[in-house]
């Protein structure tokens, strides 16, 4: 690294030598120190092969335990299938508990539009009953004052003159036919007022039933309402899973970070600085990652929409020159990078998604290396995908 400063102070165009002249004093101290290991190894095979008897019924004994533990191992293996095979049918059956709800809340909904369109044709019979009344009243007041007007005017001809005795004969048998009508049309409207407290009945018939099944729909909305729950519920139980699993996988590391609901890694782990292309030490915990993460996949019921989502940060020093055109650029192709990683490894491409933020959404505002560098990271989060009718 010195040389490859001092390559860098004289030309700062062309740096390829130095690091060529770092990388092979680097090999050559990797390979003397595989050599003195090796030696070291050598003597102590060699002061070993005097015990080699005692070690060997040792290992027996201790083979022996380990085909034990195997046996025990294998035990619980089972037990765990047959257990993942009882949640397996109670989860078939939840599923056909909810195909059954949803047939029935479109039963309801059917039968209770079908309630509705019969109520509306009532009340629309029962404003045609009611406009038939009001004429109905209006004749019969009109024929009654028409009565009246007769009898006033029979009065005046019988005071008038008393030998008018045909025209009073007349008036008198217009006014029976007249007493006639308004006796039929008083029936008439008896009938009416009957069929109008019949229809009210019915109606009123008709509201207890919707009050009935808006009952009926709201405790299936319930039922739903309790297996989205359930479900929801379920896919929290399979992310505090992701997490305590990788919790395990990644203990004792200070590189990677809990923060909420998100494992952070820094980008020194996976990447070189101003690269996308995952390196070396970071493909190697990714395949840690990768195998956890494929183990929890099986386990997770399909009907549950998951998602992996990985998330690229930067820090905010822009990018002058390379092939990225900015930090965005950089920041989205890592996260793309690591989602093609776990791909793969064989994660399901639609269980994974990938989004780049920049220098957008830091950890550390601070304007210094050590908040720089805690910008600059990978998050991984297990969440729920909305469906998009």
């Amino acid at each position: 690294m010195a040389l490859a400063r001092i390559g860098n102070a004289r030309r700062v165009e062309n740096f390829t030598w130095p690091g060529f002249v770092d990388a092979l004093a680097t090999l050559l101290m990797v390979i003397i120190f595989v050599l003195m290991v090796f030696v070291l190894i050598q003597v102590n095979l060699a002061y070993r092969l005097s015990g080699q008897d005692a070690s060997l019924g040792e290992m027996r004994q201790q083979l022996i335990s380990l085909g034990e533990l195997l046996n025990l191992e294998r035990r619980a293996s089972a037990d765990l299938a047959a257990n993942l095979e009882q949640v397996k049918n109670q989860l078939n059956t939840s599923n056909a508990n909810r195909d059954d709800l949803q047939t029935q809340l479109t039963s309801v909904q059917t039968a209770l539009g079908e309630r509705n369109s019969e109520i509306l044709r009532l009340e629309t019979q029962q404003a045609n009953i009611n406009a038939a009344l009001v004429a109905a009243r209006a004749s019969l007041e009109e024929r009654l004052g028409a009565l009246q007007l007769a009898e006033g005017q029979l009065a005046i001809a019988q005071a008038k003159n008393k030998s008018a005795a045909g025209t009073i004969d007349g008036l008198r048998a217009e006014t029976t036919a007249s007493k006639v009508e308004i006796a039929q049309m008083t029936n008439a409207l008896a009938a009416l007022r009957t069929r109008l407290e019949e229809l009210t009945s019915l109606l009123a018939e008709k509201d207890r039933q919707t009050a009935h099944d808006k009952v009926a729909i709201a405790s299936l909305g319930r039922s739903l309402n309790n297996a989205l729950a359930s479900r929801v519920q379920e896919l929290q139980r399979f992310r505090s899973e992701f997490f305590g699993r990788l919790r395990e996988v990644l203990k004792g590391r200070d590189d990677v970070q809990i923060v909420g609901d998100r494992f952070v890694f820094q980008s020194e782990v996976l990447f070189a600085q101003g690269q996308a292309e995952i390196a070396a030490e970071g493909q190697d915990q990714l395949a840690k990652l990768a195998i956890t993460l494929a183990d929890i996949a099986t386990k997770i019921p399909a009907d549950i929409n998951w998602v992996l989502q990985i998330d690229g940060h930067t820090d905010d020093v822009p990018i002058r020159a390379g092939r990225y055109a900015d930090n965005w650029d950089l920041s989205t192709e890592r996260a793309l990078s690591v989602v093609r990683f776990l791909n793969q490894k064989g994660l399901p491409a639609n269980r994974l998604a990938a989004a780049g933020y920049g220098e957008f959404q830091p950890l550390d505002n601070d304007d210094n290396d050590d908040a720089r560098r805690k910008n600059r990271r990978i998050e991984l989060k297990i969440t729920q995908r909305v469906a998009v009718k």
